[in-house]
């Protein structure tokens, strides 16, 4: 009883290995983000990154010292998933030189700065 539970666990889990390979290989890696699922957004990301690391040359565990992860497969987990922490993902941004890029991700354009500064100046004349 035992080992066919163990049997159909290991088939179930060798077609959703297979199901997320074939997921993978589907998604169009130059789509607009607006057009991808979020899941499918990590995956773009993840494909991005190991091409750039390929560009440079760079092993997996050699990358993953230079931006100071826990261990080298919490990078590879990312290559392969796309899923990676906040934190580790800047630290990955970081070694390839895409920090300006992330930056401007949250910022403000300078109208809605603007729309921010009149509302608390109509704000404090309320309050005053």
């Amino acid at each position: 009883m035992i080992d066919k539970k163990n049997s159909l666990l290991n088939k179930l889990k060798a077609y959703e290995k297979e199901a997320k390979k074939v997921k993978k290989q589907k998604i169009n890696l130059n789509a607009s983000f607006d057009l991808l699922t979020d899941e499918e957004i990590l995956i773009v990301l993840a494909h991005r990154s190991k091409k750039l690391r390929l560009s440079e040359n760079i092993k997996q565990k050699d990358f993953s010292q230079k931006a100071q992860l826990s261990s080298s497969t919490t990078y590879s987990n990312f290559e392969q998933t796309g899923k990676a922490s906040l934190l580790n993902f800047v630290k990955i941004i970081r070694v390839f030189g895409r920090l300006s890029e992330l930056e401007k991700l949250l910022k403000l354009d300078l109208s809605q700065e603007i729309d921010i500064i009149e509302k608390n100046k109509d704000e404090r004349h309320r309050a005053g």
